[in-house]
């Protein structure tokens, strides 16, 4: 039980209301000579004596009832409410404390609600935030934090996200009730995001008037421009042939239609023409279907005995004609990779045949091949579980500003002399992508005057189970 909270002053000013029409009585009879003055002062105190504990007892329970509020206005737990004055009903005491304690079960019930929606806040992959009617970041999601490596909760929105385009849209959703969607730019990045903001029927507690989802779109745009991108050259390399193809056609129907000379020239252009659409034409299936399993890796251990030497013998017609001499240097019966035997042959046959042609007149290619056995204590691919093939030229070199761009689609360091050689431009770009399914490297090495090497790092099909290299993202590395 609590102990007096009654101020003696309360108490004595509320007997002498509730004594005092009493008092009243006695002080009418005393004048009327009813009453002696002594026998009426004796009434009076008696009276007071009485109402001392009743009243006493009733200023205490409503001083408990003030503090029960009290507490609770506080956020602590509900207790049940001990009255001692019979002027208050034992059923108000009883009504209070159960109807305070399903208030504090709705309030933890809340707690636990705004704890949830907080989680499911933080969780969200895409930033979200939270913003009143001044544009006061009220709350941010976790994403948020980690996008702008701040937090912004407290800031104003111009000053996190430094784009006015996002505050006079947020500005016009507040005002307006209609959601809008932004692209916007992010200071310090290269990233390419969009907001969407929307208000909020009605203002939350914490003042929150609207919500912007931020969602990075930049691979999305990317891709697009790559796509556009890719049937515009595509098209650009398609023009050329049909065109001469249309010409020729068009020369032999007229002009030409009774020359065999003609006819014979116009026919081998013709040829060239439709084998160099064909061969694009293969790429780019080819390519299609690479890039379409790239998320999947192969599992067969492929033996590179089996790929490299026949696709040295079926490139020793072209090596012989610009006197090139092909080699295989390495144990090549011992390299086992993990991979596709098919998609292998077309790598190192891209890498060699475009070693043959740029490679110079008389010179030689060489095919080294490591990490099949150790060799030593410096030899790195036996280290990380897996084979080295690096197909090395002896040409011209090629520039390092083009070193990074050799394996996009399209991308020729000297376009006419590709096309004369039959390059399709897409050879390198095909080798990327099936070094990239296998999970590999590539590297690039070049030095004018002195030729280039393209390294390609394979896993092994026997890694130790704590190689490294399995967990390894495939990668491109250039070098000068």
């Amino acid at each position: 039980m609590d102990s007096d909270p009654v101020p003696k002053r309360a108490l004595i000013w509320a007997i002498v209301v509730l004594a005092g029409p009493f008092a009243g009585v006695l002080l009418v009879l005393v004048l009327a000579g009813e009453l002696g003055f002594g026998v009426a002062a004796a009434g009076a105190a008696v009276a007071a004596a009485a109402l001392w504990l009743p009243v006493r007892r009733h200023l205490s329970d409503l001083s408990r009832f003030a503090d029960r509020l009290n507490r609770l206005d506080a956020g602590s737990a509900p207790e049940r409410l001990h009255l001692e004055s019979p002027l208050v009903s034992r059923r108000l005491a009883s009504a209070f404390a159960d109807s305070t304690a399903a208030l504090h079960q709705r309030l933890g019930d809340l707690a636990t609600s705004s704890a949830s929606a907080e989680t499911v806040l933080d969780s969200l992959p895409d930033p979200v935030i939270a913003i009143d009617g001044d544009r006061r970041i009220v709350r941010a999601s976790r994403s948020t934090t980690a996008l702008l490596g701040v937090d912004p909760v407290g800031a104003d929105l111009v000053a996190a996200l430094r784009d006015p385009g996002v505050l006079e849209a947020a500005e016009r959703v507040i005002a307006t009730g209609t959601a809008e969607e932004i692209d916007f730019h992010l200071a310090g990045s290269d990233l390419e995001p969009a907001a969407r903001i929307a208000a909020l029927p009605e203002p939350a507690p914490d003042g929150t008037l609207a919500l912007i989802a931020v969602t990075d779109v930049t691979a999305i745009r990317r891709h697009g421009r790559t796509r556009a991108d890719f049937v515009a050259n595509a098209s650009h390399e398609l023009r050329t042939p049909i065109s001469v193809l249309l010409g020729c056609i068009e020369t032999l129907r007229g002009p030409a239609r009774e020359d065999r000379a003609a006819f014979d020239r116009f026919l081998g252009m013709m040829g060239t023409q439709a084998e160099r659409m064909s061969r694009l034409v293969n790429d780019l299936l080819s390519l299609s279907k690479i890039e379409l399993n790239e998320h999947l890796p192969p599992s067969s251990a492929v033996s590179l005995s089996s790929v490299i030497p026949p696709v040295v013998d079926s490139l020793q017609f072209a090596a012989r004609s610009r006197r090139i001499a092909l080699s295989i240097d390495g144990d090549i019966a011992q390299a086992e990779v993990v991979g596709e035997r098919d998609e292998l042959i077309q790598l190192f046959q891209n890498l060699i045949d475009n070693a043959i042609k740029y490679g110079a007149e008389g010179s030689s290619v060489g095919i080294s091949i490591g990490g099949a056995t150790p060799d030593g204590p410096g030899d790195r691919t036996q280290a990380t579980g897996s084979v080295r093939v690096a197909v090395s030229d002896q040409g011209e070199g090629i520039p390092a500003e083009h070193l990074q761009r050799l394996t996009e689609r399209f991308y020729r360091v000297d376009t006419a002399r590709s096309r004369e050689m039959g390059g399709t431009g897409l050879g390198l770009a095909i080798v990327k992508h099936i070094v990239n399914r296998h999970r590999g490297e590539l590297a690039i090495e070049s030095e004018l005057g002195v030729g280039s090497v393209f390294t390609v790092r394979l896993p092994r099909a026997d890694p130790e189970p704590d190689a490294p290299e399995q967990a390894r993202v495939a990668e491109t590395v250039i070098k000068a």
